[in-house]
């Protein structure tokens, strides 16, 4: 056999291999870009939704802040969002309300002509309940001081509705 004989016959064997390895190569790389994508995008939703709640957290401690102001002066009278705590058997008022669809006048809503964002689905609301508890020991034949404590609740809300933070905190007036 000539080398030219030679040569011819081995193309012959290999028509189609190139082909077939190329279409191989660019099936995988569209792969890991498809791969890569989806990771991208898994990520991009995981920010958002971080962003989301730091939304929701900075609403709601607006509202803690809101509340706790509102506390110093209001009367806890039941009215806009202030109440004299219940006896301990009974549930407070925090957990009798429906945070999600509250009654008018139940909770106290930040006001929108000073702390507005439109980045907040709806506006932050709290509730302030005050109580008293024993400030120092008790002396047989003396009253029982008692100091004033408030119980802050405050609920905000992210860019989607469904994000939302609740925070509580407690100080005495």
């Amino acid at each position: 056999m000539t080398p030219e004989t030679m040569f011819r016959h081995s193309l012959a064997f290999e028509r189609g291999i190139a082909l077939i390895i190329g279409l191989v190569i660019l099936a995988v790389l569209s792969l890991i870009g498809v791969a890569a994508f989806s990771v991208a995008t898994q990520e991009e939703r995981m920010a958002g939704n971080s962003r989301d709640r730091i939304r929701a957290f900075e609403a709601a401690e607006v509202a803690l802040r809101d509340c706790e102001a509102l506390a110093a002066t209001a009367p806890f009278d039941g009215t806009g969002g202030t109440y004299t705590a219940p006896l301990s058997p009974q549930a407070s008022y925090t957990e009798q309300i429906n945070w999600s669809a509250p009654p008018a006048g139940a909770v106290h809503t930040v006001s929108t002509t000073t702390m507005s964002n439109p980045e907040w689905s709806r506006q932050p609301v709290c509730v302030a309940e005050q109580f008293q508890v024993q400030s120092a020991p008790a002396n047989p034949g003396v009253a029982v001081p008692q100091t004033s404590v408030v119980h802050v609740t405050a609920l905000g809300y992210g860019l989607n509705s469904t994000t939302t933070v609740l925070l509580e905190s407690y100080y005495a007036l």
